[in-house]
């Protein structure tokens, strides 16, 4: 795999893992935002998705930087 197809790859991972948790934070809609309290168990699994989207953010950092190729960082 190239690094082009490993940055994609990896940038696929962290937006799913964020969408995933949006839609999970977004299940209480009827209810005010100031107003909303998740369960321990909510914020723990969320925390879990953003560490998750985290790292494969980071991997696609070290895949740029390995490649060579700075391109693969701008937006």
């Amino acid at each position: 795999m190239n690094a082009s197809q490993a940055t994609a790859t990896e940038a696929g991972r962290a937006l799913d893992a964020l969408v995933a948790l949006s839609v999970q934070l977004s299940c209480h809609c009827e209810v005010e935002p100031d107003t909303l309290i998740l369960p321990a168990r909510k914020v723990q699994e969320a925390c879990s998705i953003i560490d998750e989207a985290v790292l494969a953010l980071k991997k696609i950092v070290v895949i740029a930087e390995d490649s060579g190729d700075p391109g693969l960082l701008r937006s």
